[in-house]
């Protein structure tokens, strides 16, 4: 179905209308010990996604070093409380 839209020059248009999906969430799991480049020990990794077409938001989790990183990528015309949002997501994995 994908490739007929995109053969008739609609891929995009439905991308950016359609009505199923809201919300994306990965979930990465790093590498069990930590990691360096050109000899230098990593201390932080960030997930990095993005919301496409009309998705409202994504949450990419990812975990490293005994750290768990979520990161929040929203659309600030359909979702203005993104604050609320990462409060309760913070409340809800720090048991608060």
């Amino acid at each position: 179905m994908f490739r007929l839209l995109d053969r008739l020059g609609l891929y995009q248009y439905f991308i950016d209308h359609q009505p199923f999906v809201h919300t994306f969430v990965s979930d990465l799991r790093g590498p069990a010990a930590p990691i360096g480049l050109l000899g230098c020990r990593m201390l932080d990794v960030v997930p990095l996604s993005v919301a496409t077409g009309n998705v409202t938001v994504s949450f990419t989790a990812l975990s490293y070093n005994h750290r768990l990183v979520v990161a929040v990528a929203s659309d600030p015309k359909t979702c203005p409380d993104v604050d609320r949002l990462c409060d309760a997501l913070q409340s809800q994995l720090t048991g608060c």
